[in-house]
């Protein structure tokens, strides 16, 4: 049912693309690539009932290590490698003393890192290009240039996300998910049946940080230029709202919380006042929310349940 729904999405997602204009396009770039900084939120949030406020941070460390190795003369392939491998050794890092604090503390922690990383990306000149920032070489793949505006690039995105979502099916829902689960919402049970809390906590959020920063290598290479301003605070706040409003526990809705993250807001100026834009894109997210404590993940699977009953009844 969820891969279902996942590639029903997927499907929409790129026909839409492909029939919309090079604005909506580069939307829902932008948007499947805030899903996949989601997904890696949700992880944290869906599992071990924490809250998360350093996707930003992720995401930064991805666009900026990307954009190293690219200008450095390295392939493509080479600096994905980089991201990952820079991901997993600052994932590890920064959750060994998180994983100490649990609730309101864990938020805050997080949230001071997010503060930090615009200042830290202007300290560190040399690899970011300070205040001034720094542009990301445009690459091909198969002969075809990934342009934020491309059909080629919303390909590669959505076929990013999809890959990662399932790798995130296979690994919260069977006994592994379980097992985390358990260590999120029963820790004390979890230490009684002998299970590795710090070492599964510590794998959740090293998860995290790897999704954010293949996230923001995919940012950096569709918008071609990165800068300080870009990895505020509100960037971390938005996709932690964009997976509550999605569902927590749900890949489809991670998806559609990006979608609504990234592509409401600049497509919904031509329709209303530019001063109406923050009330209106504040109305649908309340909207969202309501949908119910699994969010709009939930609904889709639902209704898709409810669609294919229907359709085994009639074929009976």
């Amino acid at each position: 049912m969820r891969l279902g729904s996942l590639l029903a999405l997927a499907a929409v997602v790129l026909c839409a693309g492909a029939l919309g204009d090079a604005t909506l396009r580069y939307s829902l770039t932008i948007g499947t690539v805030y899903a996949v900084a989601v997904l890696g939120n949700n992880a944290i949030n869906g599992t071990l009932g924490e809250i998360n406020l350093a996707a930003g941070a992720y995401m930064a460390v991805g666009a900026y290590t990307m954009a190293w190795g690219l200008n450095n003369g390295w392939s493509l392939l080479a600096s994905l490698a980089l991201v990952i491998l820079t991901a997993v050794v600052v994932g590890a890092l920064i959750a060994v003393p998180t994983i100490r604090l649990t609730g309101i503390f864990t938020a805050l922690a997080t949230f001071t890192l997010a503060f930090a990383i615009p200042d830290l990306a202007i300290s560190l000149q040399s690899i970011t290009g300070g205040e001034a920032g720094t542009g990301v070489p445009p690459v091909s793949v198969g002969g075809t240039l990934l342009d934020g505006s491309s059909q080629a690039m919303l390909i590669t995105v959505c076929a990013l996300f999809v890959v990662l979502a399932i790798v995130n099916l296979l690994l919260f829902s069977r006994g592994t998910g379980a097992t985390l689960l358990l260590v999120g919402e029963a820790t004390p049970a979890a230490q009684v049946f002998g299970m590795h809390i710090r070492l599964a906590k510590i794998t959740v959020w090293t998860w995290a940080t790897v999704l954010g920063a293949l996230a923001g290598a995919a940012y950096g290479l569709t918008v071609g230029f990165l800068n300080p301003t870009i990895f505020v605070v509100f960037l971390s706040i938005s996709l932690l709202v964009a997976g509550l409003v999605g569902g927590a526990r749900s890949v489809t809705g991670a998806w559609l919380g990006g979608l609504l993250v990234g592509t409401l807001p600049p497509n919904i100026q031509s329709l209303v006042p530019a001063s109406s834009t923050g009330i209106v894109f504040g109305a649908v997210l309340l909207v969202a929310l309501l949908a119910g404590h699994g969010g709009l993940g939930s609904v889709i699977d639902r209704c898709l349940g409810v669609l294919l009953v229907r359709v085994q009844r009639r074929r009976s």
